[in-house]
């Protein structure tokens, strides 16, 4: 059984609800931790995620230039789950998303 690190995902988010991971066939992985900031100069974002299927942040409001950082998640997905998230109210939000896969 290997574990191995892995940034899961990095980028900017979009109002459209999107896949930025999805876990490998025969793979278990385990989301350790998610960092989130508001880079709109002008505007608060609500910012939805979905893991595994389970919404997990419902439309949060993020203020202007604001970081969310949430670091022991813990949570195990399996083979085939995803990663999902959206960013509405016109604005965008960075993300990286990191933890562990097991094969």
């Amino acid at each position: 059984m290997a574990v191995t690190p892995k940034r899961f995902a990095k980028g900017v988010g979009s109002t459209a609800l999107t896949t930025v991971y999805t876990v490998p066939a025969n793979t278990t992985a385990i989301l350790k931790a998610i960092t989130l900031c508001n880079i709109a100069s002008s505007l608060s974002v609500d910012f939805s995620m979905i893991i595994g299927g389970t919404k997990i942040i419902n439309s949060h409001k993020i203020k202007e230039f604001d970081t969310i950082t949430i670091p022991f998640l813990d949570q195990i997905l399996l083979a085939g789950e995803t990663i999902q998230i959206q960013s509405a109210s016109g604005g965008a939000v960075s993300y990286i998303i990191s933890g562990k896969e097991v094969t």
